[in-house]
């Protein structure tokens, strides 16, 4: 785990199509910290989930199928590369993929919402492509 601007982001190490990262550390850093950075990959400028990020979609809808009182924000962001409103949208519909993704797969749709945000809150600078590469994350917000 590594620490970024006061929360924590778990690196997923994707092996095949599988994300290697137990579960109950997903939920676990949920309850604790109340949202978790996932690194979900798309093709550039789409919102198509690659299908080396099922396993994440997979985890989550595993955690949210253990603890069903579980309600969540999946929320995206871009780096600042191009138009502020291209990356907006875009956040936005990588967000509704993601739930969408989860909803396919037997989550009730009210325990879920969606949000983008572009590139508004940063996690590291974009002054490298490792930074934007940070900044171009999905986050889980565990809702009260």
């Amino acid at each position: 785990m590594k620490r970024i601007m006061g929360f924590v982001v778990l690196m997923l190490l994707t092996l095949g199509s599988y994300a290697q990262m137990a579960n109950d550390e997903l939920l676990k850093t949920l309850n604790k910290e109340g949202k978790v950075a996932l690194y979900i990959n798309f093709e550039t400028s789409k919102s198509e989930i690659n299908p080396e990020s099922q396993g994440i979609v997979d985890q989550l809808v595993t955690i949210l199928n253990t603890d069903k009182s579980l309600r969540i924000s999946i929320e995206g962001h871009t780096d600042n590369a191009g138009n502020p409103k291209t990356n907006l949208a875009l956040s936005e519909s990588r967000a509704r993929a993601v739930m969408e993704a989860i909803i396919a797969k037997g989550v009730d749709k009210n325990r879920l919402s969606a949000k983008g945000w572009g590139s508004k809150k940063p996690i590291a600078d974009n002054n490298t492509e490792d930074a934007k590469a940070r900044n171009r994350r999905v986050e889980i917000i565990k809702l009260k």
